[in-house]
């Protein structure tokens, strides 16, 4: 076992523990087969803050330095902790920063749900990547505030190494079979880093290649609005961008619950051994804590997308992603998707019919 990736499941606020427990046990499957460790619950956000005084305890932060990636299930607002006591972002921000997890990866997936929807569901989700430092996200140093009394300033600054890395791992992600092509979303007919994102983008999709479109990001905004471009490609993009489109591509999927994140560090770790944190995009939802009803395929999609970011396992996160979509197609469906007229699936209930599928081809692969 000693060679084997160790995760570290760290449920968080809100609903967090709810969506993290079906994938949950697909990962103690892989665990008890030998193939990664599995540690946890560990503490941690408002949830912690509320339990122990911080949102960031140090029996966390050893766990969290000693696995190579970190399970998440949300981050945001928790019953009985005052946003005036706690800003849940702080704990999810201080992981972001003391692993370097500089590069986002978001994975996305379409089920037909409407009235006159068939339920179907792409195998292969729609993947946006983009950094999440550097560009719009730079650090204090590049913003200028204002009292209301003069102009405030954003500076915007990418590098060509920044660029060089975000284009390499989209062609990673296409030779890996992840995505058939990578669309390259920037502002070139107005902004100068996005004119040398796209020399750059273009001249390592040349040297690899891999196919590569380029297109405005408003365009962009505009086919993903369209479905034009919902499965089976990577949107390459700007961290802010990819931000927005991110969100507008969940959007047109059919609930912000059909999105997985992935913050990940590509380079050699730069504090213990982790290297990044998966988890479903849509918060805490503290509306619907104790409810049972939240839709945890985020959270199966962040699993996959931790499987196959490890060589170890990168075999069985497909196997998660296609028992996804085939729950999705078969339903019942959670409340965010479920048709008029239907009764909606419990979170459990749904979990369990993507374990009901994946867990026996897991046991294939293990």
């Amino acid at each position: 076992m000693s060679g084997a990736r160790r995760i570290a499941v760290l449920p968080g606020d809100g609903v967090g523990a709810e969506v993290v427990a079906g994938p949950t046990e697909l990962l103690e499957a892989v665990a008890a087969a030998g193939r990664i460790e599995l540690t946890g619950p560990w503490p941690v956000g408002a949830s912690a803050f509320g339990e122990l005084g911080t949102g960031l305890p140090e029996p966390t932060l050893a766990a969290c330095d000693d696995c190579d990636a970190m399970f998440f299930g949300a981050a945001g607002e928790h019953p009985g902790v005052s946003l005036d006591d706690y800003r849940p972002e702080h704990s999810i921000i201080g992981l972001r920063q003391r692993y370097d997890l500089r590069v986002s990866i978001r994975n996305i997936v379409r089920v037909n749900t409407g009235p006159s929807g068939d339920g179907a569901a792409a195998a292969r989700p729609l993947i946006v990547l983009r950094n999440l430092l550097g560009g719009a996200y730079g650090a204090a140093s590049t913003r200028t505030e204002s009292d209301g009394s003069e102009a405030a300033c954003d500076e915007v600054i990418l590098t060509p190494a920044q660029i060089t890395e975000l284009a390499e791992m989209a062609c990673d992600l296409v030779e890996q079979g992840l995505a058939s092509s990578i669309v390259s979303a920037d502002k070139a007919n107005l902004m100068a880093t996005s004119r040398l994102w796209r020399s750059i983008t273009q001249r390592v999709a040349d040297a690899r290649g891999v196919p590569l479109r380029h297109t405005y990001v408003d365009r962009m905004a505009f086919e993903l609005a369209h479905d034009d471009v919902m499965a089976d490609t990577v949107v390459l993009t700007e961290g802010i961008f990819g931000d927005m489109l991110s969100d507008l591509a969940a959007g047109r999927a059919g609930s912000i619950a059909l999105c997985g994140s992935a913050s990940v560090n590509p380079g050699p770790p730069v504090e213990g051994r982790c290297v990044g944190l998966f988890e479903p995009v849509h918060g805490s939802a503290p509306r619907h804590f104790g409810q049972g009803r939240v839709n945890p395929s985020g959270a199966y999609l962040a699993l996959a997308a931790l499987l196959e970011w490890f060589t170890e396992t990168a075999d069985l996160g497909p196997v998660v992603t296609e028992a996804l979509a085939g729950a999705l197609r078969a339903g019942p469906l959670t409340y965010d998707l479920a048709p008029p007229g239907t009764d909606p699936a419990s979170t459990e209930a749904f979990a369990a019919a993507v374990n009901a599928r994946a867990l026996p081809r897991l046991k294939e692969l293990l």
